[in-house]
């Protein structure tokens, strides 16, 4: 089971504002035979980037946790040493 968690928009303009870059990051909830998370990053709709953790908890409350702080720092998929950091802190 997946689902939504939060989004973050992020629009990027430059060449004097001629062009544009609308960015959205999603932050996904799963559920198998524990909590995990996904973190997806999409361009002008387009899936770009995606980090998929299965299996980190089996509490919900540590989970949501851990997703409230990548959301709240705007974590990017990308970013992968800092999400396992997070999951290793609060696990």
């Amino acid at each position: 089971m997946r689902n939504l968690y939060g989004r973050i928009s992020i629009n990027k303009k430059f060449n004097e504002g001629k062009e544009q870059i609308n960015e959205n990051i999603n932050y996904y909830k799963l559920r198998d035979s524990k909590f995990g998370l996904e973190i997806e990053k999409e361009q002008d709709n387009k899936e770009v980037t995606k980090l998929h953790i299965i299996n980190i908890t089996e509490d919900e409350d540590k989970i949501n946790y851990i997703l409230k702080e990548l959301l709240k720092h705007e974590v990017m998929p990308e970013s992968e040493d800092i999400i396992e950091d997070l999951v290793k802190q609060y696990i």
